[in-house]
């Protein structure tokens, strides 16, 4: 019985952990008009292993990332795919769900296994360590951080 126990709480937590992480980026391009530019920065974002499909809204200047469970993503990757595409980075908003992290005092930082650690910066509502959390925000490239512009706890 209790090895019966034991394996349903070890599925229903892989099963909680395996829906948490970074699910999505839209990535912001500056400098492309048409299609043919567009496809140049698309190619060098699919060579990136963490990348599971692109779609590109050429009116926006974007290019929206669905993205694989695994490797862990990196942002300077998606900065050098762009600068290799011949463009210049805009900015990124993501989507995820994870799991909090420090404190108050600290900082806070969502934590999920597809993404390193993210500082949560503009917070509007108190936060626990341990609370799982469904975001959505902007990263800040240079301090690793997540401009938070809507929050869910889950």
């Amino acid at each position: 019985m209790k090895k019966i126990f034991l394996i349903l709480a070890v599925l229903i937590l892989s099963n909680e952990m395996s829906s948490a992480q970074v699910s999505q980026l839209i990535i912001g391009v500056d400098g492309f008009t048409c299609s043919l530019c567009a496809k140049g920065v698309e190619e060098q974002l699919k060579s990136l292993d963490f990348v599971k499909s692109i779609k590109t809204d050429l009116k926006n200047t974007t290019f929206k990332l669905s993205l694989n469970k695994e490797p862990k993503i990196n942002i300077l990757e998606i900065k050098d795919a762009v600068e290799d595409g011949g463009f210049s980075l805009r900015d990124i908003t993501l989507e995820a769900e994870g799991t909090v992290k420090g404190n108050s005092s600290e900082g806070f930082y969502l934590a999920t296994p597809n993404a390193p650690d993210m500082r949560l910066i503009d917070l509007k509502q108190d936060l626990s360590a341990g609370e799982k959390i469904k975001i959505k925000g902007k990263v800040i490239q240079s301090s690793s951080s997540i401009s938070v512009t809507a929050i869910t706890k889950i």
